[in-house]
């Protein structure tokens, strides 16, 4: 993780929602946790720093339903102007089969209402996506692009208000440095997960079946004879 130092630049910050937002995000199935003023590293591409990724991992718990992400996003202090964002997901590690990448010109950015090294902390994510996820270990990362000056830089965190697991307590790894390290960063994925078709017809069957015994025990109670009080 690198510690630079901090570029002061004014930046106006595209499809800006100027709401904060209080963390997790809404429907987050995985969410890091919030920045803890602790350190950052740069996560960027297009910035006055050289290309720069943050991967993180998460889990989709086997056993259960797949899980159907429409939004991933990462937390960074920025001080360039966000023309777009990139991202990735990877199973089995950061080097491990691409399950999912793409861009987008138009990020949603809002601010977290967080701020650090005499920067603001913006959510960025990369909205409309579809992607299933079965169950597994999954890296993710999710880097702005910037228009060429300035920084954007991936917060630490803690855990604090996070959501799934690991949380806040896994790996990182860190590009251009090429290392992983346990120090965690702030980002995570929207979606939901819910039964497959299957599960449903067989939630219906037992279903079904609890109000057929029901209705037997009704039926075989009312046929039951009458004691005659003396």
């Amino acid at each position: 993780m690198r510690n630079l130092p901090v570029l002061f630049v004014t930046a106006a910050l595209v499809l800006l929602n100027t709401t904060a937002v209080a963390q997790p995000p809404p429907s987050s199935l995985w969410y890091n946790g919030d920045f803890d003023g602790v350190g950052y590293h740069a996560n960027g591409v297009n910035t006055s720093d050289p290309p720069s990724q943050v991967y993180g991992e998460f889990d989709v718990f086997g056993g259960g339903p797949p899980a159907s992400i429409n939004t991933v996003f990462s937390d960074n202090l920025l001080s360039t102007v966000i023309t777009g964002a990139e991202f990735e997901i990877r199973a089995g590690g950061p080097f491990g089969t691409l399950v999912a990448s793409g861009s987008t010109q138009t990020p949603v950015v809002t601010p977290t209402g967080r701020s650090g090294f005499g920067l603001n902390e913006f959510m960025v994510e990369v909205t409309g996506l579809e992607i299933t996820l079965g169950p597994g270990n999954y890296w993710i990362n999710v880097e702005p692009i910037g228009n060429g000056t300035g920084r954007s830089l991936n917060t630490t965190t803690s855990g604090a208000n996070c959501v799934g697991t690991p949380c806040g307590n896994g790996m990182s790894f860190l590009l251009p440095e090429d290392t992983f390290t346990s120090t965690n960063f702030s980002m995570g994925v929207i979606g939901t997960q819910q039964p497959e078709p299957a599960t449903w017809v067989l939630l219906g069957v037992g279903l079904g079946m609890l109000l057929v015994a029901a209705r037997w025990r009704r039926s075989f109670q009312s046929k039951k004879p009458r004691t005659l009080q003396p």
